[in-house]
């Protein structure tokens, strides 16, 4: 006969008052504040007694029980408490002599609203109590709660602002200087999607229904080619109409019929490094995962995907860099889809938390976290449509590429530049990346022409 899953704040206030595990304690007379043995599994002093209050809350609770594995048994322990409204007062995980954590006892309205917290948070990892750092690096990178995006232990409160990264890796010069540039903010029409749209079994905020079909991967056919250089002299009379005429050509064979078609070109890197290019002919889209074995671009036939394994770190000149990686890599999961479903550019993470902009230049410090549950529509071609009138208009250009970054928050909150991020990939979308180049190359004036601005309307109002 199975048995009810107790309550977490009863539950654990009558094991701290038992005494009966070494180490969880109240550490105020208040009684609003307790300690846990928080050791890490490799230290050579660990033992069966530190996890005692971890594997006796996943024997009645029925998280992690299945595979007997402490470090899971931690995990499920710290997001309950994180669930409840549990609040991270001390860290004092590397210390030497008596490795713990204060938490302090949540009051009862915070409970109730932490206690509707949905679970998709549950199973985020802890990137260096999870992964298996030694005992000498997790005791050297004290603070890199405060680089990498780590939900079940970050606290504003805990860690200076600073980039404690930098500092465990200093005298690393692997990337090159920061470009500052404005900050970009979506079109609003990508900030509030409501109405649904299939993609797949999925629905997708914000684009009218119609089914979706995928193909085997294709070559560069029908595609636009490579960005030319402008027409020449095309600024101001007769040159102004036939740039617009091939302006507005190229663009037609970007679209058949309802879809647009692009290819991908995929840029890794690594804390800025380039370790990876590849150009994807797939029009319908990528899947970003990391699998050793993958040699090549493989295809997955249920989505019609191609797949690309982001590379292994290699030698690199600081070790702490190259392990830090591969614990972000290993816990790519399934990874990333990005897809292309009629005229909407879709991702959908599957793995590791992802967080995304369209520039890896973005200085608007608000991290935008790519959620897990259900696909998302990321890009749409209405958008860059009405990107080119106001270009024509004299505004800026509309963006070509997404960028994403993997276990750390973008746009950084604190305005760190994006090559001091361990894991991030560029997907620049080669049509609009075209069809952009041909209209920032011949100006704004070559494009001032009736036609093609009606044309880019009636497009837009077919989307």
């Amino acid at each position: 006969m199975s048995h009810s899953k107790p309550l977490l704040i009863p539950w654990l206030r009558a094991h701290i008052d038992s005494g009966r595990y070494p180490g969880v304690q109240w550490t105020n007379l208040e009684r609003t504040e307790f300690s846990v043995p928080w050791k890490h599994a490799l230290r050579q002093d660990s033992s069966d007694t530190d996890i005692l209050i971890f594997k006796a809350w996943a024997e009645v609770s029925g998280n992690g029980r299945a595979q007997g594995e402490p470090s899971v048994w931690k995990r499920n322990f710290r997001s309950a408490l994180r669930a409840k409204g549990f609040k991270l007062v001390s860290d004092n995980k590397n210390d030497s002599a008596n490795p713990h954590k204060v938490f302090q006892w949540p009051n009862e309205s915070a409970s109730k609203a932490n206690s509707s917290a949905g679970s998709q948070d549950q199973d985020d990892t802890d990137l260096l109590e999870d992964i298996g750092l030694s005992t000498e690096e997790s005791q050297a990178l004290p603070c890199l709660d405060d680089c990498l995006y780590l939900p079940d232990e970050f606290s504003a409160e805990s860690a200076p602002h600073q980039d404690i990264l930098q500092e465990c890796l200093k005298g690393l010069s692997i990337g090159p200087e920061t470009e500052g540039t404005a900050g970009f903010e979506p079109p609003p029409e990508q900030q509030q999607l409501q109405n649904p749209v299939v993609i797949g079994g999925q629905a997708l905020p914000g684009q009218q229904e119609y089914p979706v079909t995928f193909e085997p991967p294709v070559g560069e056919a029908g595609l636009p080619g490579q960005p030319a250089c402008p027409m020449e002299g095309a600024v101001g009379g007769a040159y102004d109409g036939q740039f617009a005429e091939l302006f507005l050509d190229t663009m037609n064979k970007t679209r058949d019929g309802d879809n647009f078609k692009t290819q991908f070109r995929v840029s890794v890197y690594y804390r800025g490094v380039k370790v990876l290019e590849q150009l994807v002919e797939n029009e319908a889209g990528i899947r970003l995962v990391y699998s050793p074995h993958l040699t090549g671009t493989g295809f997955d036939q249920e989505s019609g995907l191609s797949v690309i394994s982001l590379p292994t770190p290699g030698p690199m000149l600081d070790q702490t860099q190259a392990r830090l990686t591969q614990c972000i890599l290993d816990k790519m999961g399934d990874g990333l889809d990005l897809g292309v479903s009629g005229h909407v550019i879709y991702g959908h993470r599957r793995g590791i938390k992802t967080f995304w902009s369209f520039s890896k230049y973005d200085r608007s410090r608000q991290p935008v976290e790519l959620p897990k549950l259900e696909p998302q529509p990321l890009y749409l071609f209405k958008d860059f449509l009405r990107g080119i009138l106001d270009f024509i208009e004299g505004k800026k250009s509309p963006p070509c590429s997404l960028f994403f970054c993997f276990g750390e928050k973008w746009p950084d909150p604190d305005n760190r530049p994006w090559e001091k991020k361990l894991v991030t990939v560029e997907v620049v979308l080669t049509s609009m990346e075209l069809l952009k180049n041909m209209a920032v190359g011949g100006g704004a004036s070559s494009l001032q022409s009736v036609e093609l601005q009606m044309s880019l309307e009636e497009m837009m109002e077919l989307y």
